[in-house]
């Protein structure tokens, strides 16, 4: 079975060393790093976060 915290979840690449990505808590490698695709991957996941749920506070 695959362990989706075994790969970069920028790239989906195995790598050697992967580090954890403090805002999203996944794994990913020192290619993807600070790099412009690790921050559209982060603000993909941090979208979908949100989706179908609804404010109970109105």
């Amino acid at each position: 079975m695959n362990d989706p915290f075994e790969k970069c979840f920028v790239c989906g690449d195995k790598a050697p060393l992967l580090i954890r990505n403090a805002t999203v808590n996944l794994p990913v490698c020192q290619t993807c790093q600070g790099s412009e695709a690790e921050k559209l991957a982060i603000s993909t996941l941090q979208e979908g976060l949100a989706e179908g749920f609804v404010c109970g506070c109105i």
